[in-house]
Parts: structure tokens; C-alpha cells; sequence
């Protein structure tokens, strides 16, 4: 965040940045103070607020904002803003119009007159980066522009701080015992957090707690057999709130058609489950009176366990009733059909039989049956993929479900024009930031297939390169069509390997270089399909020459074989 003026040297005045985590830093709020360089400052010049937002890990730019400031005559102006920080760069636009002469002209995201400014490369400066700069930041860390006092602005990377990013914070380096377990990453406390952490932990997929060292809670579902399930379920979370409403949270599973079983991770407190299948119907899962972190719930639905709506258990004219005047008749149900209903819901609510005393009574909670999955309109998922998240408020973690024939962490990639190619066939089994070992049984077997593919592969390659590799059966054209089937099998071999690396690592979100993913996707598959289509060729020309050769037997030499 950074103070700066329209001058041609876009000088700036004074800066502070932070690191902000959405995991621990959600709903806080960051109080700072910009000082003018000099006193009085200059009222000549117009002044504004700038917004730099890069990733800390990568230190890519994700976007930028500009807050003019109004009245530049008051001697202390105070603001307050709201930044929504983009979850992707797409969205933020490169122009054309300024004549960045040592940079990159940028589009402020928050701009309505279209401004925009001139990124400069590490070595000049100003607002239009004519300004010959030295650097005066560490190697690892971004250089942005130079303050008041000629010296140079830096953005540091994950464990470096200090105005030159030179000073090590070595918190991290502990002990993993004492710091992240079960392979979190460790980031260091923020200077501007007041608390007596010095580390965050981002925990991997089954675990939470500040250090990573709890294991999440694990619900095994399985269904019994004259349930006829849909491919796709939801999982509702319902966690009730002494004297608050009760809080809803939402996933979603895919059951492969030979699996009836279901397992969940969720590091959230709830108090209910329930399962709800296509067509709105719902069956009650689980019921945790008081929550539990850490253990495994097993449990059975069956029939006995779905939820029926009002309409299977009042006559029509009671249903037409308004909701306020019929509502106080939802004990009935609990208590006429005590023995084979647990749960039942009409168009807003979702009710829960349970027992008080000698009597058996019906606990409604609002529910939302028309739910939108959007992660309240900050969906990035793509060809109309339903966006989940873990919480309503300060979600950690995020997920995209696909619609049919696209796949991918964000639904970005289409099957439906694909012919036999690894990314439709298994890209959608691969589970985005899941360890290799909570892959699906699927995406396992082929890792193993592929490895021994690449071995039978690199085998037979060599040794045919050694076969063939051989002057003598070289001067007829059938050993070098030959060699050559042994040179596009072995570079065949290692493009699928890459290929599929690529694919496993890009699915699981360990690979998120978009222009690196690009080059592939243009070039593997072209590289891959010509190799393919060569050892064809290759192995049709031994053909046609064998044909030849039996047809003309002796009036076919060998100078004639090696010049067709």
C-alpha cells in the first residue's frame, strides 16, 4: 500500500505491506499510516492511493488499485476501504495506450475512466520508467519503484522481511515438531497481527489445528441396497447456534456406479448431516448432540432414515395453508408415525423428530432447498460448474463441480472434443490439493500402468535402437525404416510420460504456470499424435517393402531397397 503523486518520477512518499491470509486474517481490519515526504507537502501535485496485491509464494502480480485522494487541502486524511482481492489474475488487463518504455502498462482493477500504470522492470523507475534505477533489493525478492529517499521499494518473499528483503525469518526453520506437522506449510506471524503466534500453519487435506496436528473428522457413509442413488449427491452440514440461527454448509460428492460407499473429511463443527439426492430427497445421516473432533462416524442409511415431504403426510387442503398457520401442526407427524419418520420438510423448512420427555416433537430449521452455488457470487468456476466452499463466512477451502463432458480444477477444460486422450479419460478422477495417496483408486492404478508402460517402453526402445543401430542391416531401406520406428518409440515413451506428469501434476494443483500449461497443451499432444502417426508410417513402408521384395524377388537388389 503506498502513497504516491502524479509526478513524471511517481515518487513514492511512503509505503507499508503485509501479509494477509485469508485462513487467519479473514474479517480483520489493517489500520495504517501513510506519511507525506515532506512538510508542508506539495500543492501543486494530486495525490493518490495505490494498491499492489501479489501471490507471497510466486510473487506474481495478481492486480491493482487506485484511490484518489479528494480533498488533498486537509492536513490528515482519513479513509476507509474495502478490497476484494481476486481470486485469479485473469481478470486483470495489460494496455496499450501508455508508453511504458522500460515496463508493462496495467489496468488498475477499480478504475471507471479506464487509468492505468506503467510496471517498471527492476532498474527504472518513474511514471513512464525512463528513470535509470539500481536495485537495491535481494535477488529473490521484486522490485517495484523508489521512495522519497532514493531508495528502492521491495516485495519479499515467504520467510525474507527488511526494506532490501535481506534479513532471514528463520521461525520456520525449527523444529517441524514445534512449528507444522503432518507436512503444513509454515508462514510466518505477520507484523501487523498482535498475537502471541509467530507461524501459521496451511494444513494439507485431513488435517487442522494450529499446527496441523489434528486429524480431521472422517464419516463413512454407505447406503443400503433398495436405495437408488444418484451419481451426484449433497452433503449438507447443519451446526446449531445457541440462540443464533443455524449455519449451513454444503458439499458435494460423485459415487462411481460400482460404490456404495462414501467417505467424507471435514474439519467443521456440526450437529447434523444430511443427505439430499436428486429430485429432493433427503435422508438424515448423522446426529452429533455434542461435536466431537477426530473420530470416525460409520453409519448405514436406509430407507427408515429418508426425510418425507408434507405432502406425504397431510391431506392437500392442509398444505395449501400459509406456512405461519400451518406450522404448529408439524408435532403430528412425529407423533402419529413415531416409529417410521425421523425427519420430514416442506418448501423452507427441513424438521427433525426427537424425543422430550414422553412426548416425541418436531425441531424445524430454515433451509434453503434452492440454494445457489456460486461461493456468494465469487464462483471462478467455468462452463457453468457449481462452485462450493466450506463455510459461508471466511470459507478455507473451495471446490468446483463440474457438469458433464468438462473437467478440471475450475471446469476449464472440455471432453466433448476430444478423441482418446489422457485428459478426458482420467483428468476428472485426479482430486485438486489431494496428496497422491487420497487420489482415487483409479487415478492410482493408472499411475502404476503408466509406469510400467514407460519401462516396457524405455526397454524395447533402447534395445531396438541397439538392434537396428547396426551398418549391415542398414543397407536395405527396411533397417532404417526400423531404426527409425525405434527412435519415434523411445521419444513417443517420453512424451507420455511427460504428458501424463504434467496432466497428474497440473490436477492436483502443483503445477499452476498457465503459460507452461499452455505450451504443453499445444505442443505435447501435436508431438505425441505426429510420433504416432510416424512409427505408423514407418512400420507401413517395411510392409510395402516386404511386399515388393516377394513380388520381384531377385530383380529387387539392395541399393534399389535403400534408394526407395
Amino acid at each position: 500500500i503506498s502513497l504516491i503523486d502524479d509526478s513524471d518520477e511517481s515518487i513514492i512518499h511512503s509505503s507499508e505491506q503485509f501479509t494477509y491470509l485469508s485462513i487467519r486474517d479473514c474479517k480483520n481490519k489493517f489500520n495504517i499510516y501513510l506519511l507525506y515526504s515532506t512538510r508542508p507537502k506539495n500543492q501543486t501535485k494530486n495525490y493518490a492511493i495505490h494498491i499492489d496485491i501479489y501471490e507471497k509464494v510466486s510473487l506474481s502480480h495478481r492486480g491493482s488499485f487506485l484511490y484518489p485522494i479528494i480533498f488533498p487541502f486537509l492536513p490528515v486524511y482519513r479513509v476507509a476501504y474495502k478490497v476484494d482481492i481476486p481470486r485469479k489474475n485473469e481478470n486483470m488487463k495489460n494496455c496499450s495506450n501508455s508508453p511504458c518504455i522500460h515496463g508493462k502498462c496495467i489496468m488498475y482493477l477499480n478504475n471507471q475512466q479506464n487509468s492505468s500504470f506503467c510496471q517498471c522492470y527492476r532498474g527504472w523507475s518513474g511514471r513512464y520508467c525512463i528513470f535509470p534505477h539500481t536495485s537495491m533489493c535481494s535477488s529473490d525478492s521484486l522490485y517495484i519503484g523508489i521512495s522519497a529517499l532514493n531508495r528502492s521499494v521491495c516485495i519479499c518473499p515467504v520467510n525474507k522481511f527488511g526494506y532490501r528483503c535481506l534479513l532471514t525469518n528463520t521461525i520456520c526453520e525449527m523444529d517441524k515438531n514445534l512449528t507444522c506437522q503432518n507436512g503444513g506449510q509454515c508462514i510466518p506471524a505477520s507484523a501487523y497481527m498482535i498475537s502471541d503466534k509467530n507461524f501459521i500453519c496451511i494444513c494439507p487435506k485431513g488435517y487442522t489445528g494450529d499446527q496441523c496436528e489434528i486429524v480431521e473428522k472422517k464419516i463413512i457413509l454407505s447406503f443400503e441396497n433398495d436405495i437408488v442413488l444418484s451419481q451426484s449427491i449433497f452433503i449438507h452440514f447443519i451446526q446449531m447456534i445457541n440462540n443464533n440461527p443455524s449455519m449451513t454448509t454444503t458439499t458435494f460428492r460423485i459415487i462411481p456406479f460400482t460404490q456404495q460407499l462414501l467417505t467424507i473429511y471435514w474439519s467443521r463443527p456440526f450437529h447434523l448431516i444430511f443427505i439430499e439426492l436428486l429430485n429432493k430427497i433427503y435422508y438424515l445421516a448423522v446426529i452429533e448432540k455434542n461435536y466431537e473432533r477426530s473420530t470416525t462416524i460409520t453409519k448405514m442409511i436406509s430407507s427408515s432414515n429418508r426425510c418425507a415431504h408434507i405432502n406425504e403426510l397431510f391431506n392437500e387442503t392442509f398444505v395449501k395453508m400459509h406456512i405461519i398457520r400451518r406450522i404448529k401442526y408439524y408435532h403430528l407427524p412425529c407423533q402419529n408415525y413415531s416409529s417410521n419418520i425421523s425427519c420430514f420438510y416442506d418448501e423452507s423448512h427441513i424438521c427433525l423428530c426427537y424425543d422430550y420427555g414422553q412426548k416425541r416433537l418436531a425441531n424445524c430449521l430454515d433451509f434453503n432447498h434452492n440454494m445457489k452455488f456460486d461461493c456468494l457470487g465469487q464462483s471462478v468456476c467455468e462452463n457453468e460448474g457449481k462452485c462450493f466452499q466450506d463455510a459461508p463466512d471466511c470459507p478455507q477451502k473451495s471446490t468446483c463441480i463440474c457438469p458433464s463432458c468438462f473437467y478440471g480444477i475450475r471446469c476449464q477444460f472440455s471432453s466433448s472434443r476430444f478423441g482418446l486422450s489422457l485428459d478426458p479419460i482420467i483428468g476428472y478422477h485426479i482430486q485438486p490439493h489431494a496428496s497422491l495417496m487420497h487420489q482415487p483408486n483409479i487415478v492410482k492404478i493408472t499411475l502404476t500402468l503408466t509406469i510400467i508402460f514407460m519401462i516396457v517402453g524405455f526397454t524395447n526402445g533402447i534395445l531396438a535402437l541397439i538392434t537396428f543401430n547396426n551398418k549391415t542391416i542398414c543397407e536395405v531401406g527396411c533397417g532404417l525404416y526400423l531404426l527409425g520406428s525405434s527412435i519415434t518409440t523411445l521419444l513417443t515413451t517420453i512424451i507420455f510420460g511427460l504428458k501424463f506428469c504434467i496432466l497428474l501434476l497440473a490436477q492436483m494443483a502443483l503445477i499452476n504456470n498457465r503459460l507452461l500449461l499452455q505450451i504443453q497443451c499445444l505442443s505435447l499432444d501435436f508431438i505425441l499424435r505426429a510420433c504416432l502417426n510416424i512409427d505408423q508410417w514407418l512400420n507401413a513402408c517395411v510392409t510395402m517393402e516386404r511386399v515388393i521384395t516377394i513380388i520381384k524377388a531377385t530383380h529387387f537388389p539392395k541399393a534399389k531397397r535403400r534408394q526407395t
